[in-house]
């Protein structure tokens, strides 16, 4: 019997605090709201009276370097500011999943995470310059509390003069000759490093650092001439980018440390974050159809989506450089050279139907080329490379279908307007599962590699399809109350033999959707240990937890208000889902997903929701039969042992933590690393019916446009979905396992 999932309405549980009673869940991340309270409504009234007492502070703090504020800069914060950062204190402290005491402890923790957002690398401030702010690490508690943003903008101020300083020196270092004969090394990972000492220990640094960067061009090809000029642009952009950064961009960075000390998954979505997050979740927007990058002081067309409003003009190809905009015609053109990329794409983007005109240099001229002026009308793009598709792999006489899944999305805004065609995981799935059970596919691939989440309504709709009835994923709120989220309809979409293929990228709604598959022991799951990230989060928007009113709106916050758990009870957290038939491939030192966070949640187990296993469920001894099978098929298969050991060389290269800046030795080991590089690429080049190539410059430039061409780039059968082929197609001709459904 097959389910009808198109004209369902999903209604989630209500929890005791009410979050998920207005809204959709979206993992990492969840859409709904707390119903409004006249405590949160009235946070607009909080009193800043601290903050002449915090200038004060900040006047008088001083070190044998700097003095806070004293980076003469016109970047301020306004009263709105810090009004949000009050009304997102009262949100977390009511709302948040995890119980924290914003105390003086805490305070030190959200001072360290803000010096960590703005320098991570321990390269702009010295041990003088964390001294001097450390003297307000037990007192961000009591700012925070107040609205107050002084002391946060204050440091940031301090942050924009050093990175200055760095820019002007890196400048003027680069035009020296280095000595690359003396045996020295540099640390490129500097996480867990101390701070410099100070400014003549930075010096000693940004030395080491501006030589590996030179010889990093040389490496690549480039003449000393060349080198010079390109990184001296590069050090002085550094500081102009700094320079360039908005009220609104440094709110975020100020309130996510907050939100992020408490745990990973919290954080602050400006006016501006809160757009690119629909855009993400719908998979559209309005524009011209182009994907856009940086490069140098232009803005660079990497690629173009066929058939939008870019394609259809017959005048915009990848490669050409936009150097400057218009709205509705020629004479409002604007110059936006060196302009920031996320600026230039806020006005490029507008209503369908509305016209935007674009100054653009073809990439066949170059720079020295004659602008021309290309009128385009917006329309409604939609982002089909991350939409579900799907393609049939043959083994035998078998065929396997193959859906890949790269996000779980969903157009929230066009299904409440009632739009029949929305954008939606399960819809478009369903709709590819007909398809392919039309063309008389034998097996099933649900392919989630790489898939970091996304909506929870659609994994349980989505699940649906699957299995007949019954608990999808248990979760578990702040007040210790747990709701199971079910799919009560009978029948199904597609009973047949099943895989699905995971990976450490995917994430939160991929792993409930695995795990559940898992639990059921409805598919076989392939691959690597997931993410682990088992964690609800919702976003609420402040405007509508205040009646004070502004010129502008405000953002957003993001908060983890439960934890997800599967049918056995077991939560993903840390652990993740781990696959019945692991690849078990070389790894990057150190830990990776939800493990890397030192302030994560921990992982629980709570009760199994009652389930029944699907009816054709494999045995343990059938799935390691399989698994031995599969071992020996890739060992004894030439593509695989190549991508093996391409990723294995790649791999021992990334766990470098030291690297040496003699350039004869570098140059040593580069050619090492090239040459067998070059000889494990164009092995799969000839197991790929390709040409070989010739040189790395060669490669490196292929690899690139392949990169950038995300629209229309081949998509190739990787050597890791054709084995989890095999592996159906072994299991399926056992005749035992699965009874197929056509």
């Amino acid at each position: 019997m097959m389910k009808n999932t198109m004209n369902k309405t999903f209604l989630l549980p209500v929890f005791k605090v009410s979050l998920l009673s207005l809204g959709l869940i979206i993992l990492s991340g969840c859409l709904g709201k707390p119903p409004m309270t006249e405590e949160v409504a009235k946070t607009g009234n909080m009193s800043s009276s601290m903050g002449s007492q915090i200038k004060s502070d900040i006047d008088q703090t001083s070190n044998s370097d700097s003095t806070i504020l004293q980076a003469n800069t016109p970047l301020e914060l306004s009263p709105r500011h810090d009004f949000e950062l009050s009304l997102i204190n009262k949100m977390l402290k009511r709302f948040h999943y995890k119980k924290f005491n914003l105390d003086d402890r805490f305070s030190e923790k959200i001072l360290q995470q803000y010096l960590k957002q703005l320098d991570p690398s321990k390269v702009y401030f010295t041990q003088a310059d964390i001294n001097g702010f450390n003297q307000y690490k037990d007192k961000f508690d009591n700012y925070i509390d107040r609205g107050n943003t002084d002391v946060a903008v204050g440091i940031f101020k301090v942050y924009q003069l050093r990175v200055k300083e760095r820019s002007e020196y890196a400048a003027q270092y680069i035009a020296q000759k280095f000595d690359l004969t003396k045996d020295e090394n540099y640390t490129i990972d500097r996480k867990e490093v101390a701070w410099a000492s100070d400014v003549n220990a930075l010096d000693a640094l940004w030395g080491k650092r501006i030589k590996n960067d030179y010889i990093n061009q040389i490496l690549a090809d480039k003449t000393h001439a060349e080198t010079v000029k390109s990184l001296k642009k590069r050090y002085l952009n550094m500081a102009k980018r700094t320079a360039q950064i908005k009220p609104n961009e440094l709110f975020q960075t100020i309130a996510n440390a907050y939100a992020t000390a408490i745990e990973p998954h919290t954080s602050y979505l400006s006016p501006r974050s809160s757009e690119q997050f629909d855009i993400q979740m719908s998979l559209s927007l309005s524009g011209i159809g182009a994907v856009l990058r940086t490069d140098d002081e232009h803005t660079k067309i990497i690629s173009v989506v066929p058939g939008g409003p870019a394609d259809l003009s017959g005048k915009i190809t990848a490669g050409d450089r936009i150097i400057g905009v218009g709205q509705g015609s020629k004479d409002t053109i604007k110059d936006i050279v060196g302009w920031r990329l996320t600026d230039v794409v806020n006005i490029i983007r507008g209503k369908k139907g509305s016209t935007v005109v674009l100054s653009v240099l073809p990439h066949e001229t170059g720079l020295s080329g004659k602008p021309e002026a290309v009128t385009i009308v917006r329309d409604k793009i939609k982002l089909e490379h991350q939409a579900a598709s799907k393609r049939i792999i043959n083994i035998g006489t078998d065929k396997i279908g193959v859906i890949i899944l790269p996000s779980f999305y969903i157009d929230f805004k066009a299904r409440s307007r009632g739009d029949k065609e929305y954008a939606g995981t399960t819809r478009d799935v369903k709709k590819l599962l007909l398809e392919l059970k039309k063309e008389g596919i034998d097996n099933l691939i649900i392919d989630l590699r790489g898939n970091g989440g996304g909506s929870l309504s659609e994994v349980v709709s989505l699940t649906d399809l699957f299995i007949d009835r019954g608990p999808v994923v248990q979760i578990k709120d702040s007040s210790g109350r747990t709701d199971i989220l079910k799919d009560n309809d009978s029948g199904f979409i597609y009973d047949g033999p099943m895989a699905v293929m995971i990976d450490k990228g995917s994430a939160s709604a991929s792993e409930i959707f695995a795990g559940a598959m898992q639990d059921y022991k409805r598919a076989i799951i392939i691959g690597e240990t997931t993410f682990g990230k088992g964690t609800v989060q919702t976003v609420l928007p402040l405007n509508s937890y205040t009646r004070k009113s502004f010129d502008k709106p405000l953002g957003e916050i993001k908060i983890t208000t439960a934890q997800f758990f599967r049918i056995n009870g077991d939560s993903t957290q840390h652990k993740g889902v781990v696959p019945d038939i692991a690849w078990n491939l070389p790894k990057i030192e150190g830990d990776f997903g939800e493990r890397a966070y030192k302030n994560a949640l921990p992982w629980r187990h709570i009760d199994e929701a009652q389930h029944s296993d699907y009816n054709n469920a494999m045995t343990e001894a059938v799935v390691k039969q399989a698994e031995q099978k599969s071992i020996s098929r890739r060992n004894k298969t030439p593509k695989y042992v190549t991508t093996f050991n391409r990723l294995k060389l790649l791999v021992n290269a990334g766990n470098e933590k030291v690297i040496s800046l003699n350039l004869a030795k570098r140059k040593a080991k580069r050619a090492t690393f090239n040459q067998q590089l070059l000889k494990l690429e164009n092995e799969l080049q000839v197991a790929n019916g390709e040409p070989v190539y010739k040189t790395m410059k060669e490669l490196r430039d292929a690899q690139e446009k392949k990169n950038d061409d995300i629209f229309t780039k081949k998509k190739d059968i990787d050597v890791f979905l054709n084995e989890a082929a095999h592996i159906l197609h072994d299991l399926l001709t056992k005749g035992k396992l699965f009874s197929a459904s056509k």
